[in-house]
């Protein structure tokens, strides 16, 4: 299930990113081409920035790229190695908990509100990102979790 979840949102990065070259394009063609400036792709590229901070926020996580100082946690054994990672999943999960409830909140709150330009409601194309994401990065979370509960129950780990 998880591996179908990736590609999907392997394949959600790559449609972003073409959207906001295409997206950006288009406006420096009409700004400085045509010299008739487009008012919608300010905001359409605001929200594709964002879009793929957070689900590529999402993407590092899986993959282990955020940036972390694991000096000292790698002068210890493999299982205190893994009691650490589990300690530090379960703050990560408390913490995203909190982003994707207030986030579930906002988005909410703000769905009735549109953008100046396209229209778009705020609550649905903006804040509906953090509780999208969240829950992608809990899912993550939680298998990393596992992962390293399957270590601490290894019998070939031995300290």
């Amino acid at each position: 299930m998880k591996t179908y979840i990736d590609r999907a949102v392997d394949f959600f990065l790559v449609l972003l990113m073409v959207a906001m070259a295409v997206v950006v394009f288009l406006q420096v063609f009409y700004r400085y081409v045509l010299d008739a400036p487009l008012s919608w792709p300010e905001e359409i590229a605001r929200l594709l920035v964002v879009w793929l901070t957070f689900v590529g926020g999402y993407m590092a996580m899986r993959e282990h790229r955020h940036v972390g100082f694991d000096l000292l946690v790698k002068k210890v054994s493999p299982r205190a190695q893994a009691v650490i990672r589990i300690l530090g999943r379960a703050m990560v999960v408390v913490f995203l908990l909190v982003v994707v409830g207030q986030g579930w909140i906002f988005m909410r709150k703000f769905i009735g509100v549109e953008m100046p330009y396209t229209g778009l409601s705020i609550g649905i194309f903006a804040y509906s990102v953090f509780p999208i994401s969240g829950a992608l990065m809990i899912l993550q979370a939680v298998v990393d979790f596992a992962d390293s509960v399957r270590v601490l129950r290894s019998p070939t780990r031995a300290e």
